[in-house]
């Protein structure tokens, strides 16, 4: 069942974490990591730690005097403390407050010299590293994560439609980067999910290709990767588009990378392996020769970051659940020549799943 957000939803995600914090029979987790912060609690700010009891008291954002108004309008529900010091020292008088015997920190967001500065202000005995389950947790959305990046996912499509009316010969690619992202901004997006690729002709063989002087032109291709974010969370889209005609073995190449990106969503639904999943995307595009062609994973998860879990890998383990939302982007790349990836956005459903994205992915709508 996907669950509503708001302030009751955030509570429900500290409780989650909580049990697991109980697990480890610490006093408190410590979350410095910025995604993770505003999961829990709806503050955007930077710069400030967030707190978690194993039980009793509100969870603690830990801050400076920037962003006292800013938490009372974003996170009502915690407590907040202005540091007057370095966060290692507030966090260090709030342990010794709460008489805290063991404290946890994210083992993967917390820098050596960090860990090393909290264990000198509050002691290194009692400074424990926790894998905090926080990826997996984040990973299923509930409805309003959902909300925000189907809204993300209309802006970032209405961007693309609207820049591709403006797509001239002559023009670099750059130019029709900045093109897109301020398309993006100007229908509403808060900024852009990542840096924006746009790859004509043979850089489309790069999949992550920076944007250069390299001039798009009639009877060449130019690859969109692409996406907005909208109250945080990201929508991530690639179409690839050609002026007035594509070469014979763009155009072969095409309807592969098609047919393994609809192949593979066909299959999603809970309970189905991600390995699985890419594996019929894999075996498609590697029956018809191009195996060696398409070398990165079929897609990954996207939320308040990017690139978040799940992954869809060959070697992944995990299995699909109602909430996740991923790309599936499978691509075929001929260095010299171009490349081809298709990417679309997917929820999974309870009974099976949804593609946000509606942008056409035929080879019929990809010649302008």
């Amino acid at each position: 069942m996907v669950r509503r957000s708001g302030i009751k939803d955030k509570s429900e995600r500290l409780s989650t974490l909580r049990n697991r914090i109980r697990q480890w029979d610490v006093a408190a987790l410590l979350i410095t990591h910025s995604a993770d912060i505003r999961y829990l609690t709806g503050f955007i700010g930077d710069d400030s730690w967030l707190l978690v009891p194993a039980r009793g008291q509100r969870a603690t954002v830990i801050s400076d005097f920037r962003y006292q108004e800013q938490i009372k309008r974003e996170a009502p529900q915690v407590t907040a403390i202005m540091r007057g010091s370095s966060l290692e020292d507030e966090l260090a008088k709030i342990a010794e407050r709460r008489r805290y015997k063991k404290v946890a920190v994210q083992a993967d967001y917390v820098s050596l010299a960090t860990r090393k500065r909290i264990g000198q202000k509050i002691g290194a005995r009692r400074l424990v590293h926790v894998e905090d389950g926080m990826l997996g947790q984040r990973a299923v959305k509930d409805r309003e994560e959902v909300k925000s990046i189907r809204r993300a996912v209309a802006i970032t499509q209405k961007a693309f439609l609207s820049t591709i009316k403006q797509l001239r010969s002559g023009q670099r690619e750059f130019e029709v980067a900045a093109l897109l992202e301020y398309e993006m901004r100007r229908i509403g997006a808060d900024g852009r999910a990542f840096g924006t690729i746009i790859a004509a002709d043979a850089n489309a063989s790069l999949p992550h290709a920076v944007p250069g002087n390299t001039k798009i032109k009639n009877g060449g291709i130019v690859l969109f990767d692409w996406g907005a974010v909208v109250d945080g969370y990201c929508a991530d889209l690639t179409r690839v588009v050609a002026l007035g005609a594509m070469k014979p073995i763009l155009r072969q190449i095409y309807q592969i990378v098609l047919d393994a990106h609809d192949a593979a969503i066909s299959q999603v639904k809970p309970g189905k392996r991600f390995k699985d999943i890419d594996r019929v995307a894999r075996d498609l595009i590697a029956s018809a020769g191009y195996g060696k062609q398409f070398g990165h994973s079929l897609g990954h998860g996207i939320g308040l970051q990017i690139h978040e879990q799940p992954v869809l890998s060959e070697r992944s383990l995990d299995c699909m659940q109602p909430g996740h939302v991923f790309t599936v982007e499978p691509g075929i790349y001929l260095p010299g020549i171009g490349g081809i990836r298709i990417e679309s956005d997917v929820l999974v459903t309870e009974n099976g799943h949804q593609v946000l994205s509606q942008l056409p992915k035929d080879l019929q709508s990809a010649i302008i």
